[in-house]
């Protein structure tokens, strides 16, 4: 099993302990999808002293349970702080990207492939027909002229 299907049996485990108001606000397809899609063989346990934050879990644990707090159990006002926070967080990656595989090769190249009069430009070749239809063609005016 992969350690996604870990993950979802993971997320199912601590939704099981949430509270009935919390676990009715997750869509049940959502939590069906969870359930059906865990790992059955592998066990995991909350550990009741520690805080949700510092239990051990997989990051992709990690990840649903975002997406799940974001999308069902938080406020408009935690949910739309989230999703700003997302949303400068991609920005700040893509300028980092932008920085990282920026380079001047195609500059170059742009630069290189302007029109010269003064540079000798290549003959363009032209299209010939095929041998066998060139013949054919013969035979049939030939045969047309008389």
């Amino acid at each position: 099993m992969s350690n996604r299907n870990n993950a979802y049996t993971e997320v199912y485990t601590i939704l099981q302990h949430l509270n009935e108001e919390e676990y009715n606000k997750i869509p049940p397809e959502i939590v069906d999808a969870i359930r059906l899609n865990r790992n059955v063989e592998y066990e995991y346990t909350l550990n009741n002293k520690l805080d949700l934050e510092k239990q051990e879990m997989l990051p992709e644990t990690k990840a649903i349970l975002f997406n799940l707090f974001r999308d069902y159990l938080a406020t408009p006002e935690q949910k739309n702080k989230i999703i700003q926070m997302q949303n400068e967080e991609r920005q700040k990656n893509e300028l980092r990207k932008q920085q990282l595989y920026s380079s001047n090769v195609f500059e170059n190249r742009q630069k290189e492939n302007v029109y010269n009069p003064n540079i000798e430009t290549k003959q363009i070749v032209k299209y010939k027909e095929n041998i066998f239809k060139r013949i054919l063609d013969k035979i049939k005016k030939f045969f047309g002229k008389k």
